[in-house]
């Protein structure tokens, strides 16, 4: 019987040419479609969310989970960020009051929510004098909507208990919180446009740091007045205005007889200015730029 012998045929080398120059092309385009997808590289959006707001984060604090890029000028970004807060303990609910938004810079929640035209949540955590892991993330949770339970809000650190700040007990909480941040591009650079948390719908933060500096600035306007108002209640007394170039020497003459709260720095952290003479003084806050005698300097002086 015939004996048939298969061999394989030899590969024509214009075919491999062609096979490797559709591949290559293939993979061209699905990296040209990857690029398109993400815009924006995982270490520039932590960077983004490390500034959001003028804030200062440490990188460690920024966790990016994933990365949704619509075209070269917008972005929506899934993140996990620690978040520090400081709690006081009045009437006997613990309250959070304030958030570290730098290594040495706290943010009150009241001016950000003021700012934002938000209400911070009340009443819906169980009041205790004992601040416990439960209760630290019921807190969290409401102020940023979530529903627990929930590993959206993870509580990694409650330090110490019972830190007495003037009359009130206060404690440093410690939370992961999950968020979406959608991301604008413009002639500046990427930036956080829009922000989301828990059950609760979108929110425009792009005007939100102009908004909280006019909450300042009206904070400001009122603390000045308060001492203003104590200065001249001073005069009466003692004949003249208190005489030096440093707030820290005023407040000390003023305090506590005629000014019961001490009043030494302004919102936005920075010493108030003050120069006095027996018959007249002016009172300053350097505003959101932090310079003397610029056009948004708050200002009250007298007589």
């Amino acid at each position: 019987m015939p004996r048939h012998i298969s061999r394989k045929k030899a590969q024509n080398p214009r075919n491999v040419l062609w096979t490797f120059c559709v591949l290559f092309c293939a993979l061209l385009v699905i990296a040209s479609a990857v690029e398109a997808r993400a815009d924006i590289s995982q270490k520039d959006a932590r960077r983004v969310l490390q500034n959001m707001f003028g804030w200062s984060l440490p990188s460690a604090a920024v966790r990016i989970q994933s990365i949704r890029s619509s075209g070269a000028e917008s972005a929506e970004i899934s993140a996990e960020i620690q978040t520090v807060f400081r709690l006081r303990l009045n009437e006997g609910q613990w309250q959070l009051r304030e958030i570290r938004t730098a290594p040495d810079r706290w943010e009150q929640l009241e001016v950000i929510a003021r700012a934002a035209g938000v209400e911070l949540p009340s009443g819906e955590c169980d009041a205790a004098p004992q601040l416990t892991t439960k209760r630290a993330r019921c807190l969290v949770a409401s102020l940023f909507g979530v529903a627990l339970p929930s590993d959206a809000v993870r509580i990694r650190q409650i330090s110490p208990f019972g830190l007495s700040l003037g009359s009130e007990s206060a404690a440093l909480v410690v939370a992961f919180v999950h968020a979406d941040f959608r991301l604008a591009r413009d002639a500046r650079g990427w930036r956080v446009a829009e922000f989301k948390s828990g059950n609760r719908e979108w929110v425009n933060v792009a005007g939100l740091p102009a908004a909280m500096d006019q909450v300042k600035r009206s904070a400001a306007a009122d603390e000045l007045s308060t001492i203003a108002k104590a200065l001249g209640d001073f005069r009466r007394e003692r004949g003249s205005f208190v005489v030096s170039d440093s707030e820290s020497v005023l407040i000390d003459h003023l305090s506590p007889r005629y000014l019961t709260r001490v009043i030494r720095v302004d919102p936005w952290h920075r010493p108030y200015q003050y120069e006095g003479q027996q018959d007249h003084y002016s009172l300053r806050s350097l505003g959101p730029d932090g310079k003397p005698n610029t056009p948004d300097d708050i200002v009250v002086s007298g007589p």
